[in-house]
């Protein structure tokens, strides 16, 4: 995933309040943000409520934003995070020992480990994906590219290539089995993101 595209010019341009900038640094932080705050609140809906709120309030106060933007979104997320689960501990709803335990782990996690993605940010994660896909077995390689970074749904790979959709679900199973393999510990990351962009292909395209 990238995130250097968001260039020192288009924090310009957001803060002389040009709404294509902000939509083109929606576009590029929208999914990652997505990912990181679900490691904290376990709830996508919540997570993406929360990323929501955030990029409101950057357009908000966006004479503000000082290049590169990278940290203080993700600063800015944890700190949604942390501010959603003590309003959960406030609510009216009186929560059970497990509740209540849960939401002390998640508190905990945000305040001992404020960037749990911090390597994302970088060229290397970016490259280890890359150079993982690149060693998949030549069929599934070029089904998972296609579906991975061209937009391609399974029906479309299915037509192009002359295979059936059910031969394309088993390449893509079979890549990410041997990305598995490939990546490690970064795979569990890499499949949270993965799942994120599988729902939004326009997202995908710009941030990997």
């Amino acid at each position: 995933m990238t995130t250097t595209r968001i260039s020192e010019q288009i924090i310009d341009d957001i803060n002389e309040g040009k709404e294509n900038a902000f939509s083109a640094l929606y576009d590029c932080y929208y999914s990652y943000l997505c990912a990181y705050a679900t490691t904290y609140v376990f709830d996508p809906d919540e997570a993406k409520e929360i990323v929501n709120d955030v990029f409101m309030n950057v357009w908000n106060h966006h004479s503000a934003l000082i290049h590169p933007v990278n940290a203080y979104l993700i600063r800015s997320v944890r700190n949604y995070c942390l501010n959603y689960l003590r309003d959960k501990r406030q609510q009216e709803v009186p929560l059970s020992d497990v509740q209540e335990n849960l939401l002390s782990i998640q508190e905990l996690q945000i305040d001992a480990d404020p960037h749990p993605l911090a390597y994302l940010e970088n060229k290397e994660f970016e490259e280890k994906i890359y150079r993982a896909v690149d060693s998949l077995p030549a069929k599934c390689r070029d089904i998972f590219v296609q579906y991975l970074y061209h937009n391609k749904t399974y029906e479309e790979i299915a037509i192009t290539n002359h295979i059936s959709s059910s031969t394309v679900r088993v390449q893509i199973k079979i890549g990410l089995a041997k990305l598995r393999e490939l990546l490690g510990d970064l795979y569990p990351l890499f499949l949270l993101i993965f799942n994120f962009f599988e729902n939004n292909w326009n997202l995908l395209k710009r941030n990997l």
